[in-house]
C-alpha cells in the first residue's frame, strides 16, 4: 500500500514538471534545434528563394574567411584577459575584505556595485568617461597639463580593444570576489595554526594553504565567467561601448553573428557562426574534462605509491 502510494506522489510529481519542461524546450531546445538547422541553409533574408539546404557549405566557406579568424582570436583574447584579470582583482578585494576592517560591509556593497547596475547604465557612463571632448578622464588629464591632446579611448583600435577590456574586468570581478570571498570564510582558523607555529610568513601561508584550499572554488568562477564572458557578456559590453567600432577592430564572434544576421540578411551563415561558438565552448569543456579526469588519475596512482 505504501508502495502504491509512494508511486502515486512521485507520477503526480512528473505531472507538475511538464510545464516547465516544456517552457523549457521552447525558450533553449527548440532555438538550438532551428538554428542548427538554418546553420545547415544558404537562408538570406534578402533572397526571398532562398534557404536551401547547403549541407556544410557556410562552415567551409567560415574556415576559409580570414575575417573569421581574426575575429575569433580577439574574442579569445578578450576572454582570457577578462578572466584571468577579474579574478585577480576579485581575489585581492576577497582577501582585503576577509580581514577584519573598519566599515566592511560598506566597502562589500560599494565592491559589488558594477555587478549590480544595469549593462546599459554602466556603459553609458562610461561611454561619457571615455568621451575625447567631454569625457571626466580627458579633461582631468588635460587640466593636470598630463596630456596635451585628448586620448581616443573609443577612436583608436588599440585602445578600443583595451577599453572595452578594461570595463568588462570592472563588470565581471565582483562574481569573483563573491565566491572566493564565501572560500575564504569556510577555512578555519584550524587550517592556520599550525602553519604559524611552524614559523611559516604569510606569503608561504597564503600560497600553500589559501589557494588550494579556494582552488574548487576559483575553477568554478573561472570556468562559468569564462563561459558568460566568451557568449553574452562580449556582446552587451562591447556593442554597448563600440558597437564593435572602429571599423570593426572591437568584433566578437557574437558580435559577428549579430550583424551577419540582421544587417546583412545571412541568417544560415550568421547561424553556422554561432555553431562554431558552441564547438569551441565544446572543445573548450572537453579539454578541461580530460584534464580534470587525468589528474584524477595520477592523484589516485601516487595515494596508492604512498599505500604501498
Amino acid at each position: 500500500m505504501n508502495n502504491k502510494l509512494l508511486v502515486r506522489r512521485n507520477i503526480v510529481g512528473y505531472y507538475m514538471l511538464i510545464p516547465a519542461t516544456i517552457l523549457f524546450l521552447l525558450i533553449n531546445a527548440f532555438p538550438l534545434v532551428y538554428g542548427l538547422i538554418l546553420s545547415l541553409t544558404d537562408k538570406n533574408y534578402t533572397k526571398p528563394k532562398s534557404g536551401k539546404f547547403v549541407g556544410l557549405e557556410n562552415f567551409k566557406s567560415i574556415l576559409h574567411d580570414s575575417e573569421f579568424w581574426s575575429i575569433m582570436g580577439y574574442t579569445i583574447v578578450y576572454t582570457v584577459f577578462v578572466v584571468a584579470f577579474s579574478y585577480l582583482l576579485g581575489l585581492a578585494l576577497a582577501v582585503l575584505l576577509n580581514k577584519n576592517i573598519k566599515f566592511r560591509g560598506v566597502f562589500r556593497a560599494l565592491a559589488l556595485f558594477p555587478w549590480v547596475i544595469p549593462t546599459v547604465v554602466a556603459a553609458q557612463n562610461w561611454r561619457w568617461l571615455f568621451n575625447d571632448q567631454l569625457g571626466f578622464i580627458n579633461r582631468t588629464l588635460m587640466e593636470l597639463s598630463i596630456i596635451k591632446e585628448p586620448i581616443l579611448f573609443l577612436a583608436n583600435a588599440d585602445l578600443a580593444r583595451l577599453s572595452v577590456i578594461i570595463v568588462a574586468i570592472w563588470k565581471s570581478y565582483p562574481f569573483m570576489m563573491v565566491v572566493l570571498l564565501a572560500g575564504l570564510q569556510s577555512i578555519g582558523d584550524e587550517m592556520y595554526e599550525p602553519a604559524y607555529i611552524d614559523g611559516a610568513n604569510r606569503t608561504k601561508i597564503f600560497w600553500y594553504i589559501t589557494m588550494p584550499t579556494l582552488k574548487p572554488m576559483s575553477i568554478v568562477c573561472t570556468t562559468l565567467m569564462g563561459l558568460w564572458t566568451f557568449n553574452t557578456l562580449s556582446f552587451d559590453n562591447i556593442y554597448l561601448l563600440t558597437q564593435g567600432g572602429p571599423s570593426g577592430s572591437t568584433y566578437v564572434m557574437s558580435i559577428q553573428s549579430y550583424y551577419t544576421a540582421i544587417y546583412r540578411g545571412k541568417i544560415g551563415y550568421a547561424s553556422a557562426i554561432s555553431v562554431m561558438m558552441m564547438v569551441i565552448i565544446a572543445l573548450a569543456v572537453l579539454i578541461y574534462a580530460i584534464a580534470k579526469y587525468t589528474a584524477a588519475i595520477k592523484e589516485q596512482r601516487n595515494a596508492g605509491d604512498v599505500n604501498g
